[in-house]
């Protein structure tokens, strides 16, 4: 019974393994909202916050006043965050 449940797991995990590398990084952009396209939006709020978001123009991520409430998820707190999820794309 050991035996059985032992080869019932290692089949499970090496179909999972062969799922995850079938599955690349163009996949998985694919699925979630391409938040590196939404426009920049300061929002409606007057704080001042110094935020980078990716300019899907220019290609480059960019400095702009965040206004401290809603706007978009194209809203980093350091140019390193804004160039890993979008500088690929």
């Amino acid at each position: 019974m050991q035996l059985q449940a032992s080869l019932s797991f290692l089949l499970i995990l090496t179909l999972c393994l062969e799922l995850r590398s079938e599955l690349s990084q163009d996949t998985i952009t694919d699925l979630l909202p391409n938040v590196c396209s939404f426009p920049m939006e300061k929002g409606p709020c007057q704080a001042y916050m110094i935020r980078w978001f990716f300019n899907s123009e220019t290609g480059e991520c960019e400095l702009f006043a965040y206004g401290g409430c809603r706007g978009n998820s194209n809203n980093f707190s350091r140019k390193e965050e804004c160039e890993k999820m979008c500088k690929f794309i």
